[in-house]
């Protein structure tokens, strides 16, 4: 077990004692413990959170008879693990389920480890607490005013939209807005990390246009909390009345059925689900009953909607299912309207035009104009090209988002269809710089003309970024993952301990580079008791210089296991001194976890 571990253990183990007091006798030595860096999981959030880890230290195996791992809520143990002193484990994984398999109840959790010995009494550790994560946020929208109005001139006046938002054991960390109109195309989007936001919409789309008088917008907000969960809250805004009875052209005395739209998509996203047709009925006053059927292509009916007395509906809907109640196949459509009059007048009848039902969404990718990023060298930015295609209908619109390696939204970018790419200079929201030899996940939403939506996906891998200093070049913070607590980079999921062995193929090709130049390796870790002064002083001495000094000299081992020459390399650690983020920055101080490289002649 690694020496920096063991100090930790005996650190957080020691704490963990006192707190707990549940010594009756003098403790073995205070070496047990379990810990984990992070601050919780979400079964149901992104891939990074569905799971937590925990690593384990135990004292003299030899005096050990048992142990018990149990996951504790203020309800009781949930979950647990038991063993002997013939399998001590040195980590732990939980993925957020029972003893039963079912999903744990969400909210606040400690791991507790109980050590039975075969002479002391037992030993009793915990960890810091941690959050389970289910459900996603939920929020409200408020509109002020509560709908758009036009001044004197008839320029349209600004609408204030309040955006609430909570989540029930999580932080919020990013919104997004998305506008459609009446027809469900994307008309404007905003975003940006979360602070119950305020947008004052002018009233215009991405393009300048105004909204339309007498129609209405749906403004859709997703929020998403740290760990991945995702909530969607809804609301309509109107511009003017939008309950006229049908289109320009159904003039009393015509019968008519006119569709709102070329189409739509009935794929329970909430947009354009139905198709709304404007009803005229000629002489309105004499009609006794109407029927509205519509016809496939072949003329067959695969709808009959009917009503008999007087009051008939200016607008009716459909869904898309047929009279057994199964979506139809995607095809083009049309609606006859039949009206009967009893005596007063011979039965009226109108087809509309053709509208088409389309459930299938654009397909496509994405490509990189590199096959690395590097915005500190040559060229400073990407371009990142939509290749999108739909076989019914027109791409409207697109909505790209970037995230950092920890799956929280970095960067978006929302473009009207044709506009087919976006050139990024590597910057987040914040201004900040991408990381060093990170990946930077990419999602592209492709909405078509109807409200179908596409999802496509790539990466973008950055190259090692390498900066001038008065004393020579640094290369800046690149991540390689370690097992926690430990300088152990092999040891950990199969797909980081892969990204482990290209980002140091990486590093050896990329160092080559400067065969003369004297290299000092800083290794840095995470203070876990930032908030507690006394405990973390003890933590910053006996663990954490240590742990980054070894961290250090792993990456020198891995870079001369590499080809590189050993008398290039001097090693160092600074514990948490010199942290990119605060350590109570619980979402983002996984950045201060890095080895730096300084470059000198």
């Amino acid at each position: 077990m690694k020496k920096g571990f063991l100090k930790f253990a005996m650190v957080a183990g020691v704490l963990a004692v006192a707190l707990l007091g549940c010594q009756t006798t003098k403790p073995v030595t205070g070496e047990n413990a379990i810990q984990t860096e992070q601050t919780g999981l979400a079964p149901n959030g992104d891939t990074l959170h569905q799971t937590i880890d925990f690593a384990l230290s135990f004292n003299d195996p030899h005096a050990i008879k048992g142990w018990t791992v149990e996951m504790v809520t203020d309800r009781g143990t949930v979950k647990s693990w038991r063993g002997t002193a013939n399998d001590l484990p040195s980590a732990l994984t939980w993925n957020g389920r029972n003893d039963e398999g079912a999903p744990a109840v969400e909210g606040t959790y400690v791991a507790k480890l109980t050590i039975e010995y075969l002479k002391l009494v037992p030993v009793v550790v915990q960890s810091q607490s941690f959050i389970l994560d289910i459900s996603p946020p939920t929020g409200s929208l408020i509109f002020s005013p509560a709908l758009f109005t036009t001044d004197t001139t008839g320029a349209v006046l600004p609408v204030t939209v309040s955006i609430t938002g909570s989540s029930v054991t999580s932080r919020i960390d990013s919104w997004s807005m998305d506008i459609f109109d009446q027809d469900g195309k994307a008309f404007r989007s905003f975003d940006g990390k979360w602070l119950n936001p305020e947008i004052k919409w002018d009233g215009k789309s991405s393009a300048g246009n105004w909204v339309d008088v007498a129609r209405f917008y749906s403004v859709q907000v997703t929020l998403r909390d740290e760990f991945g969960n995702v909530g969607q809250v809804w609301k309509s805004i109107n511009v003017s009345d939008v309950t006229k009875a049908a289109e320009p052209g159904a003039a009393e005395g015509t019968v008519a059925v006119i569709p709102r739209s070329d189409g739509f998509s009935p794929n329970a996203d909430k947009i354009m689900d139905t198709m709304t047709f404007g009803l005229s009925y000629g002489a309105a006053k004499s009609a006794r009953s109407w029927k509205l059927e519509i016809l496939d292509s072949s003329q067959n009916v695969q709808r009959t909607l009917r009503q008999d007395g007087p009051n008939l509906p200016r607008t009716v809907s459909w869904d898309g299912k047929s009279d057994a109640g199964n979506l139809v196949p995607e095809a083009a459509y049309t609606a006859r309207l039949s009206v009967d009059y009893g005596s007063a007048f011979k039965p009226g009848s109108a087809t509309s035009r053709s509208f088409v039902l389309v459930t299938t969404p654009p397909t496509g990718f994405v490509t990189l104009s590199d096959a690395l990023f590097s915005p500190m060298e040559g060229s400073s930015n990407i371009t990142l090209n939509v290749n999108a295609s739909s076989p019914r209908a027109k791409i409207d619109s697109w909505r790209m988002e970037i995230y950092d390696p920890e799956y929280h939204l970095f960067q978006a970018f929302t473009e009207k269809w044709p506009v087919k790419s976006e050139v990024w200079n590597g910057k987040g929201f914040k201004g900040d710089l991408v990381l060093s030899a990170e990946d930077y996940p990419v999602s592209v939403k492709v909405r078509d003309e109807y409200g179908n939506v596409g999802v496509l996906s790539t990466v973008v891998p950055v190259d090692i970024l390498v900066e001038k200093v008065p004393a020579g070049f640094r290369i800046l913070s690149s991540r390689i993952f370690f097992k926690p607590f430990t300088a152990d980079y092999q040891d950990v999921k199969p797909e980081l301990a892969k990204q482990n062995m290209a980002r140091l193929d990486a590093l050896a090709e990329k160092l080559r580079k400067f065969p003369s130049y004297k290299i000092n390796l800083v290794g840095h870790a995470v203070k876990v008791y930032w908030d507690n002064k006394a405990v973390g002083d003890v933590e910053q001495r006996d663990v954490l210089l240590p742990l980054s000094k070894d961290r250090a000299d792993a990456v020198k081992k891995a870079l001369v296991a590499r080809g590189l020459n050993p008398l290039m390399f001097t090693t160092e650690g600074v514990g948490a001194s010199d942290q990119l983020v605060p350590d109570s920055d619980l979402a983002d101080h996984w950045q201060n976890r890095r080895v730096a490289f300084f470059i000198t002649k």
